[in-house]
């Protein structure tokens, strides 16, 4: 279960705002109306904000969590994002690099070779 999941099972009268944003009871303090904001950031940690004052520590010590369980673990984050925008840019232009001098009639070096098909590997080129 991913970290805002988790919260949000957690909390009562929990209403989406728009996608990715929730307001909720706070568990923290005698909440009658909703004052407790949750956020789910781009690498799905769950980002909380009470408007009664309420720290985070104060608002996952009232539903049983501690602070690391509103972050995804390191091999879960990897795991979901996959390779970074840059990553595969990067692969992306050592393949174009070496079909341009294998177009022009060039060899590439077995080192070359090597690290154009590990690009493709890693690309998905088949």
């Amino acid at each position: 279960m991913n970290p805002v999941d988790n919260l949000l099972s957690r909390l009562s009268k929990v209403r989406q705002r728009k996608p990715g944003s929730w307001v909720a009871c706070c568990p923290a303090h005698d909440d009658k109306s909703p004052s407790l904001y949750v956020t789910e950031a781009d690498d799905g940690r769950a980002l909380l904000k009470c408007w009664g004052g309420c720290t985070t520590e104060e608002i996952c010590a009232a539903v049983g969590l501690e602070l690391r369980d509103l972050f995804l673990s390191k091999s879960r984050r990897r795991g979901a994002r996959g390779p970074s925008p840059k990553a595969i840019l990067h692969e992306a232009t050592i393949v174009r690099i070496a079909e341009a001098q294998l177009l022009q009639g060039l060899p590439l070096s077995a080192e070359d070779q090597a690290r154009y098909e590990l690009a493709r590997q890693r690309l998905g080129v088949a």
